[in-house]
């Protein structure tokens, strides 16, 4: 029963790193008129999807870094970056619990973090 309840909260976690919660993500910076959010989110999927079309990385965890970075740049506050920080680490140790190959799991991180960086300098 215990294994199973890690399994799936696991699973759920690994789905903040989904195309539904990253379009979620940016259908709500656009209600709320956040365009720069929006165009962070926007560019580093794209750099994201199109860089994965020759390295293979595990996408979940390369655009919840990306969804973490900037959510953390926009609300600027430490308890929220503390418990964003925190649970990205569970969604990143759900992916070695779940047992996924750690090469696709290192390129999940390194691609999630170059887009971030790339999209953060194309927009200064």
């Amino acid at each position: 029963m215990r294994n199973k309840i890690i399994k799936e909260v696991s699973r759920d976690l690994l789905a903040l790193g989904g195309l539904p919660f990253f379009f979620l993500a940016i259908s709500r910076s656009l209600i709320g008129e956040y365009y720069i959010y929006t165009y962070q989110l926007g560019i580093s999927l794209i750099i994201v999807t199109a860089v994965s079309l020759f390295i293979k990385a595990n996408l979940h965890l390369a655009r919840s870094l990306v969804v973490l970075v900037f959510s953390i740049l926009f609300y600027n506050v430490q308890k929220f970056t503390i418990f964003a920080g925190i649970i990205w680490l569970f969604l990143l140790g759900s992916t070695i619990y779940l047992d996924q190959d750690r090469k696709l799991i290192l390129n999940g991180v390194f691609l999630g973090a170059i887009s971030t960086i790339i999209t953060y300098y194309i927009l200064l």
